[in-house]
């Protein structure tokens, strides 16, 4: 009876004396993935006309080291030119973009990143010019800022991209600037 009651203190105790914790079953998530909408205005390139117009987004984001995260966003964006005469009817362009971001948290509410996007955009010529849209390769980089107002939502106040098409002969540059909100989904 002596060894089984000794083997059973060492058995209880030897833990404390290892300093050994159990691990929280509450920890802060590592990844997560959000969706969302936004509206955009632009200066589009071709012939310094501005548009406007809806989009929707996805990032999937992952906390690697202390405020430090990478992920993956994804977008869609449909921009239609403002124009003053009907010679620039149906002139309208749209982005289908998706490429990497890095984070980097500020606080518990602040998100600023900088992301670099490949994808296609749609072009649709004035209608006077063609009725058909042509698709050109594109490369985007930007930036901006999300707030977190709860677990769940987030408030982007501040999207900046910098696209550069491969339009012929020389290419477009436009800019769009974004703001919107999304919804953590995981």
């Amino acid at each position: 009876m002596g060894k089984k009651f000794f083997c059973g203190l060492i058995f209880l105790f030897c833990p404390v004396f290892l300093h050994a914790q159990a691990v929280s079953p509450v920890r802060a998530k590592q990844a997560t993935i959000t969706a969302g909408g936004y509206f955009s205005f632009g200066q589009t390139d071709y012939g310094q006309r501005h548009a406007f117009g809806p989009g929707a987004y996805a990032d999937f984001d992952y906390h690697v080291w202390r405020n430090v995260g990478v992920g993956i966003e994804g977008e869609a964006r449909f921009l239609n030119f403002l124009t003053d005469s009907s010679s620039g009817a149906g002139i309208s362009e749209d982005n289908f973009l998706g490429g990497p971001r890095v984070t980097y948290e500020v606080g518990r509410k602040w998100l600023p990143y900088i992301k670099f996007l490949v994808g296609g955009s749609r072009f649709h010529y004035p209608s006077f010019i063609s009725n058909q849209a042509y698709n050109y390769t594109t490369f985007a980089f930007g930036g901006g800022v999300d707030y977190r107002i709860s677990n769940r939502i987030t408030v982007r106040p501040a999207d900046f991209e910098y696209q550069h098409w491969q339009f012929p002969p020389t290419g477009l540059t436009p800019w769009v600037f974004s703001a919107g909100a999304s919804y953590r989904l995981f």
